[in-house]
């Protein structure tokens, strides 16, 4: 053989040799800091293959309620999930956030990643990562489309379904050095302005979600709406005069029906409130057809829909439509004289939820209420009531003016409400996270012995509350504890144990043992099983989906 001959040779096996090793590297490299695929099994069919019994993962995220949309799990034969299971294509590891909408699923991880999932999203269910590269902190779903939050404080949306993300009209705006240090975001997206544009140093920190409108509010308190098609403005919830002209005939794209709610491009302008102008807003929360705000100081102003009394504007009150933001007056549901204030608004459905601080001059003591108004069909209201409609707040008494004994201080202190979640379905329903480790042995809370009390109520018709019964129920109750070793078979058949109906003699019945929320540490991981960081400090949160639920490990670092 010449010597030609085998320089051809081995220039030729150099790089395939190279190409080898590089592989085998690779390979190993994920196999080694990829412990989620390889420990998790990789859909629901394979969980009920493991003879029932699985073991519970330390940071994994658990889901129960409907999945007909296939939100929880990419099995088409699984319709409801009775009892909390994991759901192994979230891994085990902590998210920034995430949100369960009709038809699809969204979380954001430890780098600011979004993944999706669902029939929304793929048909298959299966999860996918989306959009990469903005630092992403948390999300607002909507119909079809998902409007996301950054760290920096920009607001993006885009398109619920893969299909349309996959049709890169963004790539127009795209700028060279986005493309010459590959920070190209993978799918088709804007970002969202505001209507003559944002002050110095002004950013967007609030956003929520109604059926057909979105709210924002500015680190300056500045509130803007945005419509997301033609019935945005039905009832005045975007709080403008804007008009828009349903289409007589809908729009069709390769003769599937493409209606102004898919398009991102309907409106990518937010326009500020004209009569919220001089007004510095905290908060702003969209329900079905209706609009909150909460100011600075305490005091909150509603409009938009109002047929079921979901305003709060008093019993007495029987208007349908609040064309402008007029004041809740929430010292009528308190004898004279008590101060309050409010510290959020959650709403969703036809329901809403204030938490309120509240004192009386002159006497000892703060307390910490719930006062909810609108629809309680299902029991949303949590007043132990079904009613279709109640325009006076009202106390939530289970989880209203709740104290402890201090030690430390010597007198008794408020349980305060740590976190409220309500589901954006008609067929609501809530979960309240109570407070209760702020006076608790600091030792026993970093053991993992004391952890924040859980209370939920209202629609459970698709096994949505995760108590493994399907009535739905008016009065807040505890919850069963998730094991180190959960039963698939018993998730799915939802038989009550014996422990869950335990009763400590009050309405609400208190189980000796509970689901209680804790505060940890665990390492971050992309949904391909890649690290991102160790050791980030997390924290058990519920989330209230569309008829279903899910329990994550929220990072709140």
């Amino acid at each position: 053989m010449s010597s030609s001959t085998i320089r051809r040779l081995t220039s030729r096996s150099l790089p395939l040799l190279t190409a080898s090793a590089l592989s085998f590297t690779l390979y190993t490299v994920h196999t080694h800091y990829s412990p989620l695929l390889s420990e998790a099994p990789d859909s629901f069919s394979s969980l009920k293959k493991q003879k029932g019994v699985i073991t519970a993962p330390q940071y994994g995220t658990y889901g129960w309620g409907s999945n007909k949309n296939l939100t929880l799990f990419p099995d088409g034969q699984v319709t409801n999930v009775k009892k909390p299971l994991p759901l192994s294509q979230l891994g085990n590891t902590p998210l920034r956030d995430l949100v369960l909408a009709e038809e699809y699923g969204a979380c954001v991880d430890a780098r600011g990643d979004l993944w999706m999932w669902g029939k929304g999203y793929d048909p298959s269910g299966e999860i996918g990562k989306s959009l990469k590269g903005k630092s992403l902190k948390s999300l607002a779903p909507g119909t079809s489309k998902l409007f996301a939050l950054s760290k920096h404080g920009q607001l993006y949306v885009l398109p619920s379904s893969k299909s349309l993300q996959s049709d890169r009209q963004d790539k127009s705006t795209q700028s060279w050095w986005s493309y010459l240090f590959s920070s190209d975001p993978g799918v088709d997206f804007i970002e969202l302005q505001a209507s003559g544009g944002l002050k110095w140093g002004e950013k967007w920190v609030d956003v929520s979600v109604g059926r057909n409108h979105l709210l924002a509010v500015t680190s300056q308190g500045r509130t803007f709406s945005l419509p997301l098609n033609e019935k945005a403005n039905s009832h005045r919830q975007l709080g403008t005069k804007q008009e828009f002209e349903v289409p007589l005939v809908p729009q069709t794209i390769l003769g599937e029906v493409f209606g102004s709610e898919r398009d991102i491009r309907f409106a990518d302008t937010l326009t500020e409130i004209p009569s919220l102008r001089n007004i510095p807003i905290a908060q702003v929360a969209a329900s079905e057809r209706t609009s909150f705000v909460r100011t600075k100081n305490g005091f909150v102003l509603g409009f938009g829909a109002n047929e079921n009394g979901q305003i709060g504007l008093g019993s007495s009150s029987s208007v349908d439509i609040i064309p402008v933001p007029v004041e809740v007056v929430l010292a009528k549901s308190y004898p004279s004289g008590t101060k309050i204030e409010c510290t959020d608004i959650k709403a969703g459905g036809l329901t809403t939820f204030f938490t309120i601080k509240r004192y009386f001059p002159g006497r000892q003591g703060t307390f910490v209420d719930v006062l909810g108004c609108g629809s309680g069909i299902s029991g949303a209201l949590g007043t132990g009531m079904y009613t279709s409609a109640t325009g006076m707040p009202v106390r939530v008494k289970t989880i209203s003016g709740l104290q402890e004994y201090s030690e430390k201080a010597k007198t008794f202190l408020p349980i305060g409400i740590h976190n409220l979640s309500i589901s954006p379905s008609l067929n609501t329903h809530v979960y309240a996270t109570l407070d209760t480790v702020t006076l608790a042995d600091e030792k026993g809370v970093k053991e993992g012995r004391y952890g924040k009390d859980v209370m939920a109520w209202g629609a459970n018709v698709d096994y949505q509350i995760g108590n493994g019964k399907r009535s739905s129920t008016a009065i807040p109750q505890h919850l069963p504890p998730i094991g180190s070793k959960i039963n698939v078979i018993d998730a799915l058949s939802g038989s009550p144990k014996e422990e869950e109906s335990l009763s400590s003699g009050t309405q609400s019945p208190m189980p000796h043992s509970r689901l209680q929320l804790h505060i940890r540490k665990a390492n971050a991981y992309d949904l391909y099983g890649k690290l991102i960081k160790r050791k980030v400090k997390c924290e058990e949160t519920m989330v209230a989906g569309y008829n279903a639920s899910v329990l994550y490990n929220k990072i709140i670092e």
